[in-house]
């Protein structure tokens, strides 16, 4: 089993090495962006740090239903738009587009808490990673990967007319955004309903 994943990770070398290199531009890219906007703009985004990170007190269980719906909805809709892109033989600059913005958010925000809250922030962030983030982007790398990949399959049969067992590919492609949508019900549920105890807990620490 261990040789058969390094020969796929070996096949998919080029791709990897992409991929990881446009989410760590982008997240370099989003983590020094605060640096650089003037300073009326940071006090807009320090303000929106703090009214998110307050937002989190004291909500209403229909809140955090919503709270539930709104980032399911978000999150589903851009793997599912990631993953039908690996169907067309025009994802791949698409998919490569989506991840570089996914890191820049990511890296945004966390400079953006940093920013605001400076060393005493690194607990919100680690929140913060936890609630989403972290998940997400190992998320977006691996499914990024897959779905380019199925892409330069799909490039490969209509062009150069190779073999291409569809029906077992479909179906390896199907299992794995069923297992993405339910890792992403799980950190919807713990964005809405533990999220803002740790959150208010960290507040009261502070």
């Amino acid at each position: 089993m261990i040789e058969n994943i390094k020969k796929e990770l070996y096949s998919k070398k080029i791709v990897i090495i992409i991929v990881l290199t446009i989410f760590l531009i982008g997240l370099l890219f989003g983590s020094i962006y605060i640096t650089v906007v003037d300073k009326a703009s940071k006090k807009e985004i320090a303000t929106s740090v703090t009214n998110y990170i307050n937002s989190y007190n004291n909500i209403k269980f229909s809140t955090r239903l919503n709270i539930f719906k709104q980032t399911l909805g978000k999150n589903s809709f851009f793997f599912i738009s990631m993953w039908a892109l690996g169907l067309s033989i025009i994802g791949i600059p698409l998919i490569l587009i989506m991840i570089f913005f996914k890191s820049f958010t990511i890296g945004f925000s966390i400079g953006s808490i940093f920013g605001t809250y400076k060393f005493k922030g690194i607990l919100y962030l680690l929140i913060y990673l936890i609630e989403g983030p972290l998940i997400t982007s190992i998320l977006s790398i691996i499914l990024g990967i897959y779905s380019i990949n199925v892409s330069i399959k799909l490039v490969y049969n209509v062009f150069l007319k190779k073999n291409l067992n569809f029906q077992t590919f479909m179906g390896k492609y199907l299992f794995m955004i069923m297992i993405t949508f339910l890792i992403l019900v799980f950190l919807s549920l713990f964005d809405s309903f533990i999220s803002p105890i740790l959150y208010k807990l960290i507040k009261n620490m502070l």
